[in-house]
């Protein structure tokens, strides 16, 4: 057992006693190693604050009191790490510098790794943390760089001054002098921890086995050039663009001369740097304020794990290894092969939902795809590094799943229109009358809705759950929220048109039952009309908010709702039947209720048989008494004369009620009514005066005897002889055809339009001869008829003429007809 080693008896550790322990997790010294992570060891002041696995001591500040004795310190410590490549001498040179006894490796037993992790201890002689960490470029690691720079930049990050131990000979070369590991290092510290103004790092450079030939001058010129390019190299974050290495660090370069070959040379070098180290008085003391962290000791174990946790989770130190790097090659190269040919058997689904298809075995399908691409990939690539091979793996699946996500948003989109489809179509189809059940025919509205949304509802998930990729995070929530928001935006726009349809079915049930009501009451005109009416329209009223509160339940109306209809529903049966009232009471139908009951009281008697009037008829009373009953109606049809109230509270109380929308009539229409009813009364008092003439001028019969006696030769002539008896018969035979067959009226409407028409030719050309008889004819017998309405009326008003009177009336009517037309006929021209 040589110096250097180290033993460690402890009954906590009985297998360790005697025994030399390295700073490793190897063999028997493995277990006493794990205990100095997690356990204090009173007989040993070293600790590995983090170990192989990359997990942080918990008793880092437990030592600080206890061992080390610098946790009340204050800032009054310094810290100092150790950077260089394995089986360089790091460890035995902190032992010489500051007294401590970290494991070294034994020369005898071969070259090989000595220390795992970081291990710190406190240097003997003074307030000084120093840090042991592993050597970088060890064989046991392989291409494994991860821990060293990571350990790298923990030192960087928490020691105020960087030992970076190399061989002379090492320096000009890239990897041998670590500057690839310090680089990538550099760049990161730069990202997380340097800041502008931040506290400095002295890189603090040992060449060992300097044998003076190369200057130290020259050394370090060389180094501080590698270090330039490096630095000028780096990717500079935001605000530190323009920063130099000089303003984050500071460099010092010592030579120590080889410890085997020249032993004295080197103790004597070991000693004058020590005291740079421990001597604060020394003018070259290494430590200056500027450097320090400003951590207080008791919060420096903290400090630490804040920083080596940070380190851990930053994604940037995790540089691949050659052969992670041609695991990544190949990988990537079989995944993309592979998916060619997974696209070329996918691209078919695109075309088809382009078509607005609805593929319900897309799910299948495309599983099958991916399961068989999977197995394509795995089975030449499975072989390649395994790590690299399943994140990969996990890549490819990541790469076919957004591929196929695409075409299945757009089957979701097509899903969609579809359900949007059955939901309107079995919506349409229950509510149809054909569809529809006793329940549907009261409104059971939300009944059929509920089960035309859970139709739609159902198809779309079980589409879309069919649809999903196996393994994959696909989630089709959305679309199905955008869907019931789109149903319940139609179902609320069906369920306004159904209460609406239902409204209206409800108004012309109650105009019906108004128009019957109306008019029976109105052509029977009887007193109390009114009344009678607004009791029929308070029956209807009621029966329909009766109706409309039934079929209200199924459309689950609120009581808002339910109140707001009703009001809607009684405003609208009050339209209703003003206008039926108003058609019922329009000037053509008044006027025509008027004429008949004038004429049923001027024409008939009270038993209701129609007048033959007589010359001692008093006519005129009859026709003012007619006249009068008559006119009545108007002040009745003129409004609707009830009390207001009435009518009913519901309807008058409503804000668009107007108390002149009982007036049914207004006074110009009326008197327009009136007037227009006086001339067809005159009329047809006219006629009545007219019959009365002809029924008293009939023939007297001694004018028939006479006749006879004149014309009995011609009479026997005609029956005595053939030709003439022959044609006698032919003519009553037609005329008795004529009048069985009913074609009496054709044949005089024939010939009135026969004789109008000769009358036209020849009216035609006579004018041509510039005779015009019509218009002076015309004049005359519009006058001659003007004179006799005048002399009619004015003997209506002086009182009733005898028949004497009325027969020289129409005489001399006669007579004037007959002189005007043979004046037009012998007259050349009207305007002589």
């Amino acid at each position: 057992m040589t110096d250097e080693d180290h033993v460690v008896p402890s009954a906590d550790d009985p297998l360790g006693a005697g025994v030399p322990i390295s700073n490793g997790s190897g063999g028997r010294g493995g277990a006493a190693a794990a205990l100095r992570f997690s356990r204090l060891d009173p007989s040993d002041p070293r600790l590995q604050i983090i170990n192989d696995e990359q997990r942080f001591s918990p008793i880092v500040l437990e030592y600080m009191k206890k061992h080390w004795g610098i946790a009340d310190r204050g800032f009054d410590y310094n810290a100092v790490s150790v950077f260089g490549s394995q089986s360089t001498g790091k460890s035995t040179l902190l032992n010489r510098l500051f007294g401590t006894n970290f494991d070294v490796m034994n020369e005898a037993t071969g070259r090989q790794q000595t220390t795992k992790g970081i291990w710190v201890s406190k240097a003997a002689d003074a307030n000084l943390l120093v840090m042991d960490v592993e050597g970088t470029d060890g064989g046991e690691r392989f291409e494994d760089q991860d821990f060293e720079r990571k350990s790298a930049l923990f030192s960087l990050a928490i020691s105020e001054v960087v030992i970076v131990n190399m061989y002379e000979n090492n320096v000009g070369l890239f990897n041998g002098a670590n500057l690839g590991l310090l680089k990538t290092v550099l760049d990161v510290n730069l990202q997380l921890f340097q800041q502008v103004g931040s506290p400095k790092t002295c890189l603090f450079f040992v060449i060992r086995d300097f044998t003076d030939t190369t200057p130290l001058s020259k050394l370090s010129a060389t180094l501080m050039g590698y270090l330039h390019k490096i630095w000028s190299s780096l990717s500079k974050p935001a605000g530190k663009e323009d920063c130099s290495i000089d303003d984050f660090f500071d460099f010092s370069f010592v030579g120590l001369p080889h410890k085997v070959f020249a032993r004295d040379a080197f103790e004597s070098a070991v000693a004058k740097l020590r005291s740079k180290f421990v001597d604060s008085k020394n003018p070259e003391f290494v430590f200056k304020p500027n450097y320090h962290k400003h951590i207080p000791a008791d919060g420096f174990p903290h400090f630490a794990e804040s920083i080596w946790a940070r380190i851990v989770s930053n994604r940037d130190l995790d540089l691949p290894t050659q052969t992670q790097l041609l695991a990544q090659h190949r990988c990537d190269e079989i995944a993309k092969e592979v998916f060619v040919s997974f696209s070329t058997e996918t691209s078919h689904f695109k075309a088809l939902l382009e078509d607005g298809s609805v593929l319900e075995s897309f799910g299948k399908e495309t599983n099958e795809i991916v399961r068989s691409s999977i197995a394509q990939y795995e089975k030449a690539a499975s072989r390649y590094h395994r790590e690299v091979f399943l994140a990969k793996r996990k890549e490819f699946f990541t790469r076919m799943a957004g591929a196929l996500h695409v075409v299945y948003i757009q089957l979701l989109g097509n899903v969609h229109r579809r359900a949007i489809d059955i939901f309107t179509t079995s919506l349409s189809q229950r509510l149809s009358p054909s569809h529809s059940d006793e329940s549907l025919a009261v409104g059971d509205f939300s009944t059929q809705l509920n089960e035309a949304v859970s139709a739609a509802d159902s198809y779309f998930i079980k589409i879309a759950e069919s649809g999903r990729l196996e393994g994959s995070d696909w989630s089709y929530d959305s679309q199905l929220a955008q869907l019931r928001e789109e149903i319940n935006k139609i179902a609320a726009e069906k369920r306004t048109e159904s209460i609406a349809a239902m409204q209206k079915g409800l108004e012309k049930s109650a105009s019906e039952s108004l128009t019957e009501a109306i008019q029976l009451a109105v052509n029977e005109a009887q007193p109390g009309m009114w009344k009678a009416i607004i009791e029929s329209l308070k029956e209807v009223l009621s029966a329909s908010e009766v109706q409309l509160k039934k079929r209200a339940l199924g459309f689950s109306m609120s009581e808002e709702e339910l109140n707001a209809a009703a009001r809607n529903l009684r405003w609208q049966v009050w339209t209703a039947f003003q206008d039926c009232v108003r058609k019922e009471i329009s000037e053509d139908s008044t006027l025509a209720r008027l004429r008949n009951r004038f004429e049923a009281k001027f024409r008939y008697d009270d038993k209701g048989v129609p007048r033959i009037w007589k010359l001692d008829d008093p006519i005129d009373t009859y026709f003012k008494n007619a006249f009068d009953h008559a006119e009545k109606l108007l002040n009745v049809f003129a409004r609707i004369d009830v009390p207001t109230s009435l009518i009913g509270d519901a309807i008058i109380d409503d804000p668009r009620f107007q108390p002149t929308s009982t007036t049914i009539l207004s006074a110009p229409r009326l008197q327009v009514i009136r007037d227009r009813f006086k001339k067809d009364a005159d009329v047809l008092f006219i006629e009545a005066k007219r019959s009365m003439v002809v029924t008293t001028a009939k023939i007297p019969i001694w004018f028939v005897g006479l006749t006879v006696a004149l014309g009995w030769n011609e009479f026997m002539m005609v029956l005595f002889n053939p030709l003439y008896f022959v044609l006698m018969l032919i003519t009553l035979a037609g005329m008795y055809a004529t009048w069985y067959l009913g074609m009496v009226g054709p044949l005089y409407q024939v010939a009135k339009a026969t004789s109008g028409e000769i009358f036209k030719q020849v009216n035609g050309e006579l004018q041509k001869r510039g005779v015009r008889f019509n218009e002076q004819g015309s004049s005359g017998r519009k006058g001659a008829r003007s004179r006799s309405r005048t002399s009619v009326e004015r003997n209506r008003g002086v009182g009733e003429p005898n028949g004497i009177e009325l027969v020289d009336a129409a005489r001399s009517l006669a007579a004037s007809e007959s002189k005007l037309k043979r004046k037009a006929f012998s007259s050349p021209s009207l305007d002589e």
